[in-house]
């Protein structure tokens, strides 16, 4: 892989991570390699909620630059976007559940693409999320496609591949993970084009998840009156 510490890098890879001790190094290393294996330049920016463990040493350990960010998930990518030095963003969660092993199939759908989503929906993903999780998911993306005009069967999948031009002076009201949908529509209404990419979702294999579902569901709710109601974009 071709050095990004004095140059430009060809993509920047950005991990929202609170509490992910035992998964980050992985991660950021998993990261890295993929990127390697492309011969293609990168950074790695582990985006830290100031956490209360080793995060921030495991991940600088594994080669990436640690940034706190104490505003919550959505402003930690939106810090991250600002952050990135890179063409395009990769966005990959800290807990290991999105696999790099498929972003070689990312990477190749960019071309003539804003956004390339990695789809647990569409023919040949795969979601399998422990109790209520994956009953909301499926509703939720149902809804926003259906009624919000998602262009994507998966429009709350966080592992993504971003165009940097669209996203990183993008402004928004998501605190939380609604994050994605707010992004997506608002580049979509802008003009840009999202694409899909099959992927099979890891649900974590340590540590705990950080999503809380009154706070989602508060967040989902902001997003639609923006979006809805107000228009958005």
């Amino acid at each position: 892989m071709r050095s990004a510490a004095s140059e430009t890098p060809d993509l920047s890879v950005v991990i929202p991570a609170w509490n992910e001790e035992g998964n980050i190094a992985r991660v950021v290393t998993d990261a890295r390699k993929a990127a390697e294996d492309l011969d293609i330049s990168c950074e790695v920016l582990v985006m830290d909620g100031d956490s209360e463990d080793l995060t921030r040493e495991e991940a600088e350990k594994a080669g990436a630059r640690a940034i706190i960010e104490r505003g919550g998930f959505a402003e930690s990518l939106r810090r991250g976007f600002r952050e990135s030095r890179a063409p395009w963003i990769l966005v990959v969660d800290g807990d290991g559940s999105h696999p790099l092993d498929r972003f070689p199939d990312l990477w190749k759908r960019r071309e003539g693409a804003d956004i390339v989503v990695g789809s647990r929906l569409v023919p040949g993903g795969e979601l399998t999320l422990p109790g209520w999780r994956n009953a909301l998911t499926r509703v939720l993306n149902f809804f926003f496609r259906r009624v919000m005009g998602a262009p994507v069967a998966d429009s709350s999948s966080g592992y993504r591949l971003y165009r940097a031009e669209k996203v990183r002076g993008l402004s928004g009201s998501s605190r939380s993970f609604e994050f994605q949908q707010e992004t997506l529509l608002s580049v979509v209404r802008r003009g840009g084009r999202a694409v899909e990419v099959p992927i099979h979702y890891r649900w974590r294999e340590s540590g705990e998840s950080k999503a809380r579902v009154f706070r989602l569901g508060a967040g989902y709710v902001r997003t639609v009156l923006r979006f809805w109601l107000g228009g958005g974009g």
